[in-house]
């Protein structure tokens, strides 16, 4: 890994991005950003808000806008939000500018790691065996896009993060 690198964490909504960026960030000593977070404090409202406010393609926009600025920065890890990389400038920049990791879980994990909230805009209005369906179409949807990751750790049941992070560690270290 190259001092400069960014590290940039992808993966589908619910598979652990934020605790495992911000873990790794912490172990490695570098400041760490997660994309979904910034956004609601630079816009000020949640997630949910902004896509019932103002629509997905606002969303998406503030989020285009953020990734150009991490971009420009160097030694971060960066948790990006579940549908970052399917924008191919957002993919262009991602993977210029550092090194990327897609976590990914089964459906039915992530939909039982989703079960109790409500925060998430584009699974809000399913449930049961409806949201397990929703969350396979879009997973099935946007897997290609995790494929082209640097490195992808297919997890099959539930993972202690630390074991995951000290997994990306030996990565890292490993990597030219």
């Amino acid at each position: 890994m190259k001092a400069i690198d960014n590290i940039y964490i992808m993966g589908f909504m619910g598979c652990g991005k934020t605790k495992i960026g911000s873990l790794l960030a912490d172990r490695l000593g570098l400041p760490y950003m997660d994309t979904d977070s910034q956004i609601v404090e630079e816009s000020g409202m949640s997630i949910v808000d902004i896509f019932e406010k103002e629509g997905e393609p606002s969303f998406r926009l503030k989020e285009k806008q953020l990734i150009e600025r991490m971009a420009r920065q160097t030694g971060t890890v960066v948790s990006l939000g579940g549908g970052a990389v399917v924008d191919p400038e957002n993919w262009r920049l991602i993977a210029g500018s550092g090194i990327t990791i897609a976590l990914s879980y089964p459906p039915e994990i992530i939909a039982s790691r989703l079960a109790k909230t409500e925060d998430r805009p584009l699974l809000n209005r399913y449930a049961g065996p409806e949201r397990i369906q929703r969350i396979s179409s879009m997973m099935e949807a946007r897997n290609p896009y995790y494929r082209k990751a640097d490195m992808v750790l297919h997890l099959n049941h539930e993972a202690e993060p630390e074991r995951v992070v000290q997994t990306l560690i030996g990565y890292l270290q490993w990597r030219p």
